[in-house]
């Protein structure tokens, strides 16, 4: 399972989707009636124009890249496993959904991966409640084994770190962010049994007492991404982007690093966005485009993105070894 995707670059079509994905309530966590007067009255009619002209700026002749790379990438993997399983994607939000695959699946086991290396309410959970409730509804007695994530899973930080290296030995750049998805604090805090206020050396490691935090999930696959790359904490900086709204956001935001960065010398920038495993908006646009427009405004010479791993061999290899080896912690739902 994966986020989804609008059907076209339409204002119509984005605004649908804005309005289906912010309506979920794990992502704005409000009661009912004053999210859906947010996000239908206010928030999906200002954001649609300007979301629409951004998904414009990636579209290609296949569509949604998100979509195009995620469905070559179930294809690849559906070659490599198929005499053990079937495999198909769904969206959490937009097509295919989980019911369409339900209707003319005659199973009683299925395994979910939503593809997200680290957990988050509003991403993971959410995409495996769609599960269970489609599921549920759809009146079949199917058995449930759920991977929640594999943020530091080897066969995961291994893609990650060949794909970064790939591209680092092209550009040669003389610093390295590693640029995730944000989160608002509260949504962090919700998890986080002893109510974490992200303190200084709060996320240096992944304990029983913030196993399900984001922010130290994310921290743990930048650590092991460095180690992996043999690269010293001076040549890699972590970041949060993608924030929206008033209400406070993990730190630090990517848009302010890149100016510490410039300032303090960086003037080739490599970017990778370990939060995401195939290329979307939030990759193409936001860094791709935005963000090096911003770097090099700000003084520094050029800015690359190391892209999603996508339907990359090396990852499909990986993946199919990471899903079938026996010490993966899949969970009963």
């Amino acid at each position: 399972m994966t986020l989804g995707s609008p059907e076209d670059t339409s204002t119509g079509a984005v605004r649908n989707f804005l309005i289906e994905f912010l309506t979920d309530p794990l992502v704005i966590d409000i009661p009912s009636v004053f999210r859906q007067v947010l996000v239908r009255g206010w928030i999906a009619p200002l954001r649609a124009p300007k979301s629409a002209a951004a998904y414009k700026k990636i579209w290609t002749e296949d569509g949604s890249p998100l979509i195009y790379h995620t469905q070559k990438f179930t294809d690849k993997v559906r070659e490599s496993l198929a005499r053990r399983f079937e495999v198909r994607w769904a969206a959490r939000y937009g097509r295919p959904t989980v019911e369409y695959h339900l209707k003319n699946w005659d199973i009683d086991e299925l395994y979910v991966v939503p593809l997200y290396p680290q957990y988050a309410l509003s991403s993971t959970q959410s995409a495996l409640d769609e599960v269970k409730r489609a599921v549920r509804e759809s009146g079949k007695s199917i058995k449930l084994k759920v991977l929640k994530d594999f943020f530091q899973e080897p066969e995961f930080i291994h893609s990650q770190s060949q794909q970064i290296l790939y591209h680092a030995t092209q550009f040669k750049p003389d610093h390295y962010l590693l640029s995730f998805h944000g989160l608002p604090v509260h949504h962090v805090q919700k998890l986080h049994p002893l109510r974490c206020q992200l303190i200084p050396g709060c996320c240096e490691k992944v304990t029983e007492a913030n196993r399900w935090c984001y922010r130290a999930q994310c921290m743990a696959t930048s650590r092991a991404v460095a180690k992996s790359l043999n690269l010293s904490a001076e040549k890699v900086t972590v970041s949060f982007q993608s924030r929206l709204g008033r209400r406070p956001w993990i730190e630090p935001f990517t848009d302010q690093v890149i100016q510490t960065l410039v300032e303090n010398g960086v003037r080739k920038l490599l970017v990778s966005c370990p939060s995401f495993v195939a290329d979307c908006l939030e990759t193409l646009e936001e860094i791709e485009i935005r963000l090096k427009e911003q770097f090099i405004a700000l003084g520094g010479k050029d800015l690359r993105l190391a892209p999603a791993l996508n339907s990359e061999d090396f990852w499909i290899q990986d993946f199919m070894q990471m899903v079938s080896r026996q010490t993966l912690p899949w969970a009963d739902a």
